[in-house]
C-alpha cells in the first residue's frame, strides 16, 4: 500500500471518529488513525530509501562500466 493510501484511510478514520458517539469506538478511530499515518511515514521512508539506493547502484555500475 502506498504512503498516500495510508493516508486517506487515516482520513477516513478521523472522519469515522468524529461521527461515532460512542468514547470507546472513537478512540478505537484515532488509534487507527494514528497506525495508519505511521504506516505513511515509515513507507515514504522507505521509498526515499530505495530511491536513493538505486541512484547509487547506478552510479556503481557506471564505474564498473568505465573500469572493463
Amino acid at each position: 500500500m502506498s504512503a498516500k493510501r495510508f493516508r486517506l484511510q487515516a482520513e477516513k478514520c478521523a472522519a469515522l471518529a468524529k461521527q461515532t458517539h460512542d468514547r470507546d469506538s472513537r478512540d478505537r478511530f484515532l488509534r487507527l488513525r494514528e497506525t495508519y499515518l505511521h504506516l505513511a511515514e515509515t513507507e515514504e521512508q522507505h521509498e526515499k530509501l530505495a530511491g536513493e539506493l538505486s541512484v547509487l547502484a547506478a552510479e556503481s555500475e557506471r564505474k564498473s562500466a568505465k573500469l572493463r
